[in-house]
């Protein structure tokens, strides 16, 4: 595939943070998102309220409810890519979008504008659950500007990754609807059954066995071991079998491996979309 001419790039980028602006698919995606960060804010609060000894938990907690919120915005992040891509096609507009620049240019400039606003998505669940989770627990023990800081910044880079890999599926299955169904069947439900039957049986020594330590390699298990690293830290005795729990793991590696894990894939995934899509035939 041909990289194009270099001056391209940034008209093609230009044009797709237009096509993007005026339609209404990314702002209809943040309204999910507002409310998600919302919700799980407001009652995971609540609900802290009403646990014993809730002043010496209330960190540990609403730290796992913002990263459950951050891994559910990621998988909105990834529909938002996949859609970004798979409409070109859907609506005939592909054609024209190539002839603003090269094949490459033109997925990249998706790359670009998806990583983008999947990352926005994670930043206001960042900004806004705290908020609201901060104002609910009063009084309560309240996880420091450090953590909150720390967890929001890997929860919008993994947003961002998802984004990516989202145009990636939207290239590669440029049927719109099976494009967001099998990236978000996949994050939902997919990765879970795979997850279990890798961990299914075990060694006979009681150690996770080969296939079980495969588990935190799978792109949606490797993100959420990045977001709840955090909170499991903060939990301190018995980290590694609650983060096992959470993540869905076996065998978990540290959360910054888990990142680059997830990017890989985020790279894999473009490479194969570049050249699957540099040969689709165009009408």
């Amino acid at each position: 595939m041909k990289l194009g001419a270099p001056h391209r790039w940034t008209a093609v980028l230009s044009g797709e943070v237009r096509r993007t602006l005026s339609t209404r698919l990314w702002w209809l995606l943040l309204i999910p998102v507002v409310l998600l960060a919302l919700a799980m804010s407001l009652f995971g609060s609540l609900i802290t309220l009403l646990v014993p000894a809730a002043t010496d938990t209330s960190a540990i907690l609403m730290l796992t409810g913002l990263a459950s919120a951050l891994s559910m915005t990621a998988i909105i992040g990834a529909a938002f890519g996949a859609l970004l891509a798979a409409g070109e096609y859907r609506h005939r507009t592909i054609t024209l979008a190539f002839l603003t620049g090269s094949r490459i240019q033109v997925l990249g400039g998706k790359v670009v504008v998806a990583a983008v606003v999947a990352a926005a998505y994670g930043l206001v669940v960042a900004v806004l659950g705290p908020l609201l989770g901060g104002a609910v627990l009063g009084g309560q023990q309240l996880p420091t500007w450090g953590q909150l800081a720390g967890l929001g910044a890997v929860g919008v880079l993994v947003c961002a990754l998802w984004g990516v890999l989202g145009v990636a599926v939207g290239t590669l299955v440029p049927n719109q609807p099976g494009a967001v169904s099998l990236t978000v069947g996949y994050l939902l439900i997919g990765e879970n059954v795979v997850s279990a039957a890798l961990q299914a049986g075990g060694s006979p020594s009681g150690d996770p066995s080969v296939f079980a330590r495969i588990t935190p390699f799978l792109p949606g298990n490797a993100g959420d071991l990045a977001l709840y690293e955090a909170p499991v830290s903060a939990a301190g005795t018995d980290a590694r079998t609650v983060l096992e729990f959470l993540a869905g793991v076996s065998a978990p590696p540290p959360g910054w491996v888990a990142l680059l894990v997830l990017a890989a894939w985020a790279v894999a995934g473009v490479a194969l979309a570049v050249v699957v899509g540099g040969r689709r035939d165009i009408t």
